[in-house]
């Protein structure tokens, strides 16, 4: 594993002390820099970005090979890290504590005070696709009447709610909105006056998604959850997997790749959800979508056995009386019997 150190402050000079260890000659342009990985350790680039004094922003568009840690060392000043992964994973951990991951599209936050060290993980052979948004401010400047701007209204307020003298640390929820702002991110060059106002508006909005999350997360309607926020919403992007493909395979074992999660996370998400388990959920939603498919199709029941994904004819007409009250022979034979059953 490599081990680079970094000073946390000047983006430009952590770039060229990594630059120094894994990548080729460093290119430098105003208001940026970047390098490519030497082909020893990986191939991708590494960008930096200055945003304004207190604002700069780290690009990783790599695949390693092997594992590298950054290690940003005790600094003059706090700063509020946000930390995206729109391809692949890290990992973060303060001082001496463990690893904790940063998943694919989670709101990853982290505040750290200028007693600390903070490092980043990637693990070799995946891609990663990530950006490291730091905001460290000038706490001389912080409340001045002389600029009384929006932005540093709001950055005032962020850094009243984030900055305190503890480390702080938010694995929060899978973002969808964010990976669109990051996406963009990535994509615009610095080729020209629209791109640079593109990608500084993509990094603002990526921030201000990120803040939008986390408040809303930390005060939502799941934080008693027996599991963590963003394994709530891989439980719910599963339920969209299941509705979409009611007539395969949906075995536990294969749900379990599908979401990422554990057999255990996947009942106990089910449960809170939705008060029961993962096969009852989808023996319910089989049923639903035959009833539907009853008023909406002719099919016949052996038709109905096959695209709800059952195997068997006599246990479907069996569990289909028991949650209707009625045969499916009976529905397909008076359509309109399916909606009296349901109405009732």
């Amino acid at each position: 594993m490599n081990t680079i150190k970094s000073s946390g402050v000047d983006c430009f000079e952590d770039l060229n002390h990594l630059s120094q260890h894994l990548g080729e000659k460093i290119c430098k342009e105003e208001g940026f820099c970047s390098t490519q990985l030497n082909p020893s350790y990986g191939e991708g680039l590494i960008t930096a970005t200055k945003l304004s004094s207190e604002i700069s922003v780290f690009i990783f568009d790599i695949v390693l090979k092997q594992d590298l840690e950054l290690l940003f060392k005790k600094a003059p000043l706090r700063s509020i890290d946000f930390i995206f992964c729109l391809e692949g994973s890290a990992y973060h951990k303060f001082n001496a504590l463990g690893y904790e991951q940063i998943n694919f599209r989670q709101n990853f936050i982290v505040s750290r005070n200028k007693k600390s060290s903070s490092t980043i993980k990637f693990g070799a052979h995946t891609p990663i696709k990530m950006t490291l948004i730091s905001y460290k401010p000038d706490f001389n400047k912080i409340g001045s009447q002389d600029d009384l701007g929006l932005r540093k209204i709001a950055f005032r307020i962020l850094s009243d709610a984030f900055l305190k003298e503890e480390d702080y640390r938010y694995s929060g929820r899978i973002c969808f909105r964010t990976s669109k702002f990051v996406s963009d991110i990535l994509k615009y060059s610095f080729n020209s006056s629209s791109d640079l106002l593109f990608k500084e508006a993509a990094i603002i909005n990526t921030m201000a998604s990120q803040i939008d999350r986390h408040d809303k997360g930390i005060s939502g309607k799941h934080k008693d959850a027996p599991i963590r926020q963003f394994e709530i919403d891989q439980i719910l992007a599963t339920v969209n997997f299941i509705s979409n493909n009611l007539s395969e395979n949906l075995s536990v074992s294969r749900l379990q790749k599908i979401s990422g999660l554990s057999s255990d996370k996947l009942q106990k998400g089910f449960k809170y959800l939705f008060n029961k388990s993962v096969n009852v959920y989808i023996t319910e939603k089989r049923l639903e979508k035959a009833a539907q498919l009853i008023y909406e199709t002719d099919f016949n029941v052996s038709e109905l056995v096959y695209s709800v994904g059952f195997s068997s004819r006599s246990y479907f007409s069996k569990i289909f009386k028991r949650y209707f009250g009625v045969l499916p022979s009976q529905c397909v034979t008076n359509p309109q019997l399916i909606n009296k059953v349901i109405a009732s």
